[in-house]
Parts: C-alpha cells; sequence; structure tokens
C-alpha cells in the first residue's frame, strides 16, 4: 500500500452498503428445496452456519456448483423484485461523509441490468446523491461475481489509477477482485454472508482491514492518510 492517500473508494453493494440477508436466505432456502438437500433451511440454521463461517447450509459437496447456480439466481430475482432497498446502519452519514472529504465514490455490483434501474432504487433510500460512479453487470452469469474488470472501470472512469483506489466488499471474492484489478487497498465489512473472522482470516483472499461496520470508515482513512505521509 505504496502511498495510502486514497482518491476513491468504491463499494460493493449488497452486503456492504445494503441488506442482503432476506434476499439470500430466501433463495438459499428455495435452492435447497430444489435441490432435496438435507435437513431444510431454516432461519435458525440460517444465522448458526453464518456466525461458524459456513457459507454452504449444509449442502453437500457433490451437488454445491447447482446449487450456487441456483441459489444465485434465485438470489438476483429476489433483489430484482425488490422495490425498496434496505441500507444497512451508518451507510449514508459514511457516504456524506466520504464525499464532504473530497473522496470519489461509487458502486461497483454484480447485479446484472441496467444501472439507471439501480440508481432510481439508490435514490429512493437517500444514498445516490453520495455516489459518482454505479456500475452494474451486463448480464445475470456466475463468472459476473468476478468484478476485475469493473473496478478497473470504475477506476478509469474517475480518471485514477487502480492504486489510488480503495474497494470495500463484504465477501473473500470482492478481496480477489480488487486484488486483481490492482487496487491499493481492500477493506471488509461484516454485515454480508461472510463473518468477521473469515474475512480476517481467509487463507487465499483476505483483506487488508476488516470492519464491523461501514461508519469505521471514516477513522480507517485517516489512519491510512497518516501513515502514508510518515
Amino acid at each position: 500500500m505504496a502511498g495510502s492517500d486514497f482518491k476513491a473508494v468504491f463499494f460493493d453493494l449488497d452486503g456492504t452498503l445494503v441488506d442482503i440477508h432476506g434476499p439470500l436466505y430466501a433463495a438459499a432456502r428455495t435452492a435447497i428445496e430444489l435441490l432435496d438437500a438435507d435437513p431444510p433451511l431454516t432461519p435458525e440454521k440460517y444465522q448458526a452456519a453464518l456466525t461458524q463461517g459456513e457459507v454452504w447450509f449444509g449442502v453437500p459437496p457433490e451437488i454445491r456448483r447447482d446449487y450456487m447456480q441456483l441459489s444465485y439466481a434465485y438470489f438476483l430475482a429476489e433483489v430484482d423484485g425488490t422495490e425498496r432497498l434496505e441500507a444497512l446502519p451508518r451507510v449514508a452519514e459514511t457516504l456524506a461523509e466520504l464525499k464532504r472529504r473530497g473522496y470519489a465514490t461509487g458502486v461497483v455490483t454484480s447485479r446484472p441490468g441496467d444501472p439507471q434501474t439501480l440508481i432510481g432504487k439508490l435514490a429512493m433510500v437517500g444514498l445516490a446523491c453520495h455516489l459518482d460512479i454505479v456500475i452494474t453487470q451486463p448480464s445475470a452469469s456466475i463468472e459476473a461475481l468476478d468484478k476485475t474488470a469493473s473496478l478497473r472501470e470504475a477506476a478509469a472512469r474517475a480518471a485514477l489509477e487502480p492504486h489510488e483506489c480503495l474497494y470495500v466488499g463484504d465477501e473473500p471474492r470482492d478481496a480477489m477482485a480488487a486484488r486483481q484489478a490492482g487496487f491499493g487497498a481492500i477493506a471488509a465489512v461484516a454485515t454480508g454472508l461472510a463473518s468477521f473472522e473469515r474475512l480476517r482470516d481467509h487463507d487465499q483472499y483476505r483483506a487488508d482491514f476488516v470492519m464491523r461496520s461501514i461508519g469505521e470508515l471514516p477513522a480507517l482513512l485517516d489512519r491510512l492518510r497518516i501513515e502514508g505521509g510518515r
């Protein structure tokens, strides 16, 4: 992280800025039912699995690829059908503070569809006014979960080099994409699918910094700026 005075902060959407757990539970439960996986997923088992860092919810290894494809499709259907997003705590205040400090900001999400539709939904919950760039994916596919190219596009649209940007996500695959895109640093927030411990200790795609709340981000940026000026 040579030079830690970043000029842009980009964010994942689901689990980072807006709540993911309602749509994710419904999608996982439906996929498990269709695959006749045992045992059925209940809200209690869903929460217990996440607490233990178990992201497959008991799905056997031999059908996990089918489960992933089905649950992703049903998750997209759930979020597409949700008219109003539910912003996570401290998100609006944090985005407003970043804009006050002069950072370029944006959302880079795996959601497919017209970005203008998503901007409209973000406006309904008071977030769009704090975002300069919103990038969605052209199609719904497992491959679209890799946001490497989209992160490079976000940096280019902000007229910045990737190393001048920080990405904030809620899963190890967010760290993977930001690393591959050449971003200067990756922060993870434990408000999505992955637990704090999984984000902190992941053996392959570990974030540089892990937060329990997005509200910790301004203080983290202060610390990085001070350390970068030494």
